[in-house]
């Protein structure tokens, strides 16, 4: 009697431990996904910030150009 008492102690325990050990996963695999969310909206942000620079640093090397040109023209 006294090991079958043992035996169901034991079980709900051990059902209560994997309980909370599923509700925790499920949580962090919730978080997990919110926070995949979060740095991809973040990289998108950082990825047109770079678009954005090299198009100036596009612009400025073509404006570099120009003068470089001009400069050139003003020697000769």
């Amino acid at each position: 009697m006294e090991a079958t008492i043992k035996d169901i102690v034991e079980k709900v325990t051990l059902e209560l431990i994997y309980d909370v050990v599923n509700e925790r996963t499920k949580e962090i695999k919730t978080e997990m996904k919110e926070m995949r969310t979060e740095y991809r909206e973040e990289f998108r942000t950082i990825e047109q910030d770079l678009k954005a620079i090299n198009t100036r640093i596009d612009q400025i090397h073509t404006r570099l150009d120009q003068i470089i040109h001009m400069l050139t023209k003003l020697r000769k």
